[in-house]
């Protein structure tokens, strides 16, 4: 977003949530699609408020001796709190938007259980599968969808369930049918073709589709200490199918410059999911990354929007996709 500013010579780093048509993601990328879409914060607030969550989420409990429990080696109560807090810092309601407005605290919000749905946001979508069938395709929880069995879905348990990373947290009920779910690591770690297919869907007839997939570069996200065979077989498959499909999409995509993707390629690998504690590391080895790609990053940024004569650019809105891989 600092590179469209830049090439457009704008004043302010636009939000995620004014430019795209489409924010989507699965497990942690999970929540960062509904901090940016659904509560439409800038990229500076979801940095800070993710490593809150992060902060509160991935403290062991204390009885957890095993990583890969049945029921998580985390506290998912802490994670809920964590996300819920989230909410209420940056609510969406009208009376909360304008005490924010006045510099007044949002300490008395009470919309915590905000709804998931809400047709005036910025599309936006995130993955989890059912725990009953792993191998059956995801489940998708829309911002602007109407299915009866997920009324009153709210955006913390659509961040719960994007992010039930097993040996992690332990799976959520939600919905009419209080069907139990995970995220969707399992088969979909990379959900950029999911999301592709869910856009022509929503925008039927655009040919101008521009795709932007965004990996962590970390290792092993889920952890391999599990004494599970099914989990450890899967996680094996997790490795290489993120990255198949995102050189599936740059063969269809990337020579008309419809596709860009960035994922930090040295110095993550080591780091999984719940290292929050090594943001520096992280930082460091991104911004050494992101250097390195300043030419690639302009590219996209110049092909996100078009000037019309004027001083200011008129944005097309295209499609985001921040994807958090493990590899």
């Amino acid at each position: 977003m600092e590179a469209i500013r830049d090439v457009y010579g704008l004043t302010h780093v636009p939000r995620p949530c004014e430019h795209f048509d489409l924010i989507g993601g699965t497990s942690t990328g999970g929540i960062i699609a509904i901090m940016l879409g659904r509560l439409g914060m800038t990229v500076d607030e979801c940095l800070q408020a993710y490593l809150k969550v992060a902060e509160h989420a991935f403290t062991p409990k204390a009885h957890a001796i095993i990583p890969a429990r049945p029921n998580g080696a985390y506290s998912a109560h802490a994670l809920e709190e964590a996300i819920k807090q989230v909410v209420t810092e940056f609510c969406t309601e009208k009376e909360c938007v304008n005490r924010r407005r006045n510099g007044l605290s949002t300490t008395p919000c009470q919309h915590s259980d905000l709804p998931f749905r809400e047709p005036s946001c910025t599309k936006t979508l995130v993955l989890a599968i059912t725990k009953a069938s792993l191998e059956a395709g995801p489940t998708l929880f829309r911002t602007y969808d109407n299915l009866t069995a997920l009324n009153g879905l709210t955006i913390w348990e659509a961040a719960r369930a994007t992010s039930a990373a097993t040996t992690f947290f332990k799976p959520i009920r939600i919905g009419r049918d209080n069907i139990e779910y995970i995220d969707a690591g399992f088969g979909h770690n990379n959900p950029c073709d999911k999301l592709i297919a869910e856009a022509k869907e929503v925008f039927p007839g655009r040919s101008d589709i521009q795709i932007l997939s965004i990996g962590t570069g970390l290792g092993n996200v889920v952890g391999m200490k599990s004494n599970f065979i099914s989990i450890i077989q899967a996680m094996k498959k997790m490795a290489t199918s993120s990255n198949k499909v995102a050189a599936r999409l740059e063969d269809r995509y990337g020579e008309n410059g419809q596709y860009f993707r960035f994922n930090v390629e040295h110095g993550l690998e080591d780091v999984t999911l719940s290292d929050w504690k090594k943001a520096s590391t992280i930082s460091g080895n991104t911004n050494n990354y992101l250097s390195q790609k300043s030419r690639e990053i302009e590219s996209f940024a110049k092909m996100f929007g078009a000037t019309d004569g004027g001083n200011e650019p008129v944005y097309p809105r295209f499609m985001h996709v921040p994807i958090v891989n493990p590899v």
